[in-house]
């Protein structure tokens, strides 16, 4: 049987797994009828493919041509648009799709048939979709917590390719994460990133450099500078990414998509918050938040207004270390007292 559903996936990674739980009950709600498709971007799709939720991973790239046909060869009977934009709606409209459903943002009721009003107080991010999954049918579970289980495999290659990197993993191993493609006000700063690497490895831990699509040359300024420092892969691929974090001890990270990766995979974290609010998106579990208190935040834009970045330059690389360091211990005394 074919699917007669798609849904328009998310753009950013960690969004994607925010949206895990609204996936899975999107999943369970018509998986008698077909089950589900999802059309996402390239790098996020083998992602999406190997949770097993989806009939078929629509990989697509930036052009609204090919995106309409592509979800035209699909033929599918009804669309579930999670991104709040006009363009995401305009392209299940443009493909002829029956059934449009999704949130009335963005003026574009109009091109929905089933057009859903959202709550203006808007909490954390996991319940985004509450609202479109209840007119649908399709309660999620309450409280879930994303989870991801990688095939042996993958965590097996992403194991290889760290030894390859000259990684060694008979101690701790920290993930540092110094993106974040959302704009460089959520930047902690590359110095700083690179100043952190060279204390852990001073204190005898590994350090591996994480990098998402488009990263890899911040991360190798950073390695060259700071005393090479291994980085991970090249392949742009996110399910390569979480295989990687799925070996760290901690990572540290700015709040992007390798965070939200982390508490999936429940690796630990420390996040260094400054123009978003983590109440909003830090998904419970193992992490830390280091964050400054400033009279202008949180702004959410994506370069700071007054030019001084003050919610980020005031967190110290000693806050940060002792955060990562701290937490490690936190969580070896937790392993130590169930065994």
């Amino acid at each position: 049987m074919a699917s007669d559903t798609v849904v328009i996936g998310l753009n950013w990674v960690g969004d994607n797994v925010l949206a895990l739980p609204t996936y899975r009950a999107l999943y369970h709600r018509f998986r008698s009828e077909g089950g589900i498709s999802v059309a996402t971007p390239q790098h996020i799709a083998s992602f999406l493919a190997s949770t097993g939720l989806f009939r078929k991973v629509i990989p697509w790239n930036g052009r609204l041509r090919d995106r309409i046909r592509l979800l035209k060869a699909g033929r599918f009977r009804r669309a579930v648009i999670l991104p709040n934009s006009f363009r995401a709606a305009m392209i299940t409209y443009a493909a002829g799709i029956g059934e449009r459903w999704g949130y009335s943002s963005d003026a574009r009721g109009l091109l929905l048939t089933h057009s859903i009003g959202r709550d203006r107080e808007r909490g954390h991010q996991l319940d985004d979709y509450t609202a479109l999954l209840a007119a649908m049918n399709a309660p999620r579970v309450v409280d879930e917590i994303p989870s991801i289980r990688l095939p042996v495999h993958v965590r097996e290659r992403a194991r290889r390719r760290l030894r390859a990197s000259g990684v060694r993993l008979d101690r701790p191993l920290f993930g540092l994460h110094a993106g974040g493609l959302y704009g460089r006000a959520k930047h902690w700063g590359d110095d700083r990133y690179g100043e952190l690497a060279e204390r852990l490895i001073e204190s005898g831990y590994s350090v591996v450099l994480l990098t998402s699509p488009g990263e890899r040359q911040q991360a190798e300024t950073i390695s060259e500078k700071y005393g090479e420092i291994a980085i991970d892969g090249d392949s742009g691929d996110v399910l390569q990414l979480a295989a990687t974090i799925s070996h760290c001890s901690v990572i540290v990270t700015n709040d992007s998509g390798p965070l939200h990766l982390a508490a999936a995979l429940a690796v630990p974290s420390v996040s260094i918050f400054g123009p978003t609010d983590p109440a909003r998106t830090v998904i419970p579990g193992a992490t830390r938040v280091v964050r400054k208190p400033v009279r202008c935040g949180p702004c959410y834009e994506r370069e700071c207004p007054l030019r001084d970045h003050r919610c980020m330059t005031e967190i110290s690389v000693d806050e940060v270390l002792t955060a990562a360091v701290g937490l490690l211990q936190e969580v070896a005394a937790t392993e130590v007292r169930v065994l």
